[in-house]
């Protein structure tokens, strides 16, 4: 065992077989972002941007209630979710549905731009169990050149002020996290970004760029294929665009490789069946039967995090 990062993939158990469900789904609610972030490849989307129905929603939320109500559910993966924060139904809304069903583990990301007083406050009603904080910066110049139409001062505002927030409210959720997507931009940065948010009380997640499937460079993912182990997102997630297709993998941006449609099928139906197979081809470690993306793909490597905070 003498690589650091699979070690510490199989520390957290995160290249174990999720079973017959799940141990994480993530949802576009919504596939719309505000900003066009160098280390995302939101813009190079190509398929149909949207808002996920409320039927199709619900339908999902009542499904992973009845099947597993402790599975990790990330209500907006590709998008940002507070372009919900006035729609019909609000992200709120689709948040203490979840929640109101008894699901334990609800949580959102967010790049906090559009995050004011009214929002902050009903996110902390709306029972949301975590929220995770996309900043990866700290000074304002850096940010500039990464998060791309965002206000860094402004983040730092809106995520000081949820802080404040809740201690007025004495509600303890959403635990608040931020995130900083390690990067040769932004190394040198990382030190002062940890100690300045865990001194707000905050837990700082550092975590390796990902290549989104080879179409950006990520010279952070240095283990060759030869080396490869089972992949994280293949072995325990589902992802789920806005109209209800189940892609085989997390960062299928297009979503090329669809394994099933919730609109027909039921999650736990496709789990086992596609998805299935794709997992047993990583578990055989077949990675040659693969699609092609995926085949030639880094990101098996990057699916890890440290965490800091003086809290814990």
């Amino acid at each position: 065992m003498s690589n650091p990062i699979l070690q510490n993939q199989l520390e957290q158990g995160r290249l174990e077989e999720a079973g017959s469900f799940p141990k994480v789904v993530l949802l576009d609610s919504v596939s719309y972002c505000n900003l066009r972030c160098s280390m995302c490849v939101h813009n190079e989307m190509t398929r149909k941007k949207g808002i996920m129905s409320w039927a199709l929603f619900i339908k999902i939320i009542d499904e992973i209630a009845e099947v597993d109500k402790d599975a990790r559910v990330w209500m907006v993966f590709f998008g940002e979710p507070l372009i919900l924060k006035n729609t019909k139904p609000t992200i709120f809304e689709m948040i203490t549905y979840s929640k109101d069903k008894g699901l334990t583990d609800v949580v959102l990301n967010s790049n906090a731009n559009l995050m004011d007083e009214d929002s902050a406050r009903r996110l902390i009603k709306s029972g949301l169990d975590s929220i995770y904080f996309g900043i990866d910066a700290f000074t304002p110049e850096t940010y500039a050149k990464l998060r791309v139409g965002g206000n860094h001062g402004k983040v730092i505002y809106n995520i000081r002020k949820l802080i404040e927030l809740k201690k007025e409210l004495k509600i303890k959720t959403p635990e608040i996290y931020v995130q900083f997507v390690e990067m040769d931009i932004n190394t040198h940065e990382k030190e002062d970004f940890i100690h300045f948010w865990e001194k707000q009380g905050v837990t700082v997640k550092i975590r390796p760029k990902v290549s989104w499937g080879g179409l950006i460079d990520a010279p952070n993912l240095t283990l060759s294929n030869d080396d490869r182990w089972p992949c994280y997102w293949a072995m325990q997630t589902m992802s789920i665009t806005d109209t209800g297709k189940v892609v085989k993998c997390a960062v299928d941006l297009d979503a090329r490789y669809v394994a099933g449609d919730v609109n027909v099928q039921s999650l736990k139906e496709i789990w086992n069946n596609k998805l299935k197979k794709f997992r047993q081809l990583h578990i055989s470690k077949e990675f040659d039967k693969l699609p092609d993306d995926c085949r030639e793909c880094g990101d098996w490597q990057s699916a890890r995090a440290d965490y800091y905070s003086l809290n814990k």
